[in-house]
């Protein structure tokens, strides 16, 4: 009797949060007739604390023929540290890595890490089960669509692209499947993929071409299944845009609204602000929406024109006040060293959002993620950033090394104050 495949998935997540993506890669693989009870899963949903020495030990000792990881740019050291380690404890096993730190970029990975035996390009889930058939098999990787391996010699190839997923409901449930249990008391779901915006700093939605839903039946199944079944009483929706269209926000505050009544909190959903009125507010609220997460990044004219960001300053404050008298608390975003921006238009960024009065300010220094239009023209633009993951910006056209230092120093000052006036209201 042949032995089933042992496929061991990692993720290594910020503390207190799990990977919705491994439970999708999971679900849909043993749903796939071609490897029923022929695959066999064990899942390691970690933490970004743990020593990356330690979880190599803990894969080591499930022995597995398989590894999947999903990478992102501020996992992405300690996961290559892993996989070295892995791979010189067990040179049989195949190492595969997905995920959009690695996925825009996936020759370049592989001839950095000879440890590494093939990256999933773009959406995972199909192109992953079609890997673990072709493992399963004993076939080269290369003959799975959406996928870059090594061929005979080593070095990477790339198959051709895969088509996207059409069907999102044909991706069984992590949560109606059992695959994934909240973890203290919280859950995260996703209603739809890809963004209606083309930020040229941001990876979501990239190679999406358009927006594809999960049907309202299955997102109102998992509601039920959190928010009534498991007694969750915390979400966080991954969608980008919560508020995508007006009649998409009615039908999902409407179904989350019986569970808000019942003490369920949405926090930081990502909202459109410009697009936010008090109907719209008042529809969050219904919904149990406490925070709402939004722009505006910069409100400097050539960085926005740059990185193709939309600003309207009337608009943003009408949703910012509409969300205030509804009890809403707003974080505003601010990036610093976008290209275009002066120290002094992220400083007015700053003022700008403190004026408003949104309830917490928040401030990150840019990363060129690869994959997005900045890291694609990040020459043409003037952008020095670290090669290596997190690629932070190191220097732009228009701030130099110590002034982007300062302007960090300065902005965590006084978000800290505003906090803690806030607070202390």
């Amino acid at each position: 009797m042949i032995e089933p495949l042992r496929v061991a998935l990692l993720a290594l997540n910020a503390p207190g949060y799990q990977s919705l993506a491994l439970g999708y890669l999971r679900a849909y693989a043993q749903a796939d007739t071609r490897l029923a009870g022929k695959v066999g899963f064990q899942t390691l949903d970690l933490t970004t604390d743990d020593n990356p020495w330690w979880v190599a030990y803990r894969l080591i000792g499930m022995e597995p023929d398989v590894l999947g990881i999903s990478v992102l740019c501020w996992n992405a050291r300690a996961v290559y540290d892993i996989c070295r380690v892995v791979k010189r404890a067990l040179p049989e096993v195949r190492i595969v890595l997905g995920g959009p730190e690695v996925g825009p970029i996936a020759s370049d990975v592989l001839s950095a890490h000879p440890e590494v035996d093939a990256v999933v390009r773009g959406e995972g889930e199909a192109a992953f089960a079609e890997v673990l058939d072709l493992a399963r098999r004993g076939k080269p990787f290369l003959r799975a669509d959406g996928v870059t391996a090594r061929d005979a010699s080593g070095a990477p190839v790339a198959a051709p692209d895969r088509p996207l997923i059409a069907d999102l409901d044909s991706i069984p449930s992590p949560y109606l499947t059992g695959i994934l249990e909240p973890r203290e008391g919280s859950a995260y779901i996703e209603t739809f993929r890809g963004c209606p915006h083309r930020c040229g700093y941001c990876f979501e939605g990239k190679g999406y071409g358009r927006i594809r839903s999960f049907g309202q039946a299955r997102v109102e199944a998992e509601i039920a299944h959190l928010a009534g079944e498991r007694g969750v009483r915390q979400f966080s929706f991954v969608d980008p845009v919560f508020n995508l269209t007006s009649d998409r926000l009615r039908w999902l505050c409407g179904a989350l609204a019986t569970y808000a009544r019942r003490g369920l909190m949405l926090h930081t959903v990502e909202v459109d602000i410009e697009a936010v009125d008090d109907e719209a507010a008042g529809l969050l609220r219904q919904a149990g929406v406490f925070s709402v997460e939004t722009g505006p990044q910069s409100i400097g004219q050539s960085a926005l024109e740059t990185c193709r960001r939309q600003f309207d300053r009337d608009k943003f404050v009408r949703g910012v006040e509409a969300l205030k008298r509804y009890g809403i608390v707003v974080e505003c975003d601010l990036i610093a060293g976008l290209p275009g921006d002066t120290a002094d238009d992220f400083l007015a960024g700053v003022a700008f959002c403190l004026e408003l009065d949104p309830g917490k300010l928040q401030t990150s220094t840019l990363h060129v993620l690869p994959g997005t239009d900045l890291y694609n023209r990040s020459a043409e633009l003037g952008l020095r950033f670290d090669p290596e993951p997190p690629h932070e910006i190191v220097a732009t056209a228009d701030i130099g090394f110590a002034d982007l230092r300062r302007l960090e120093a300065r902005s965590v000052y006084v978000s800290r104050l505003y906090a803690a006036r806030i607070e202390g209201a």
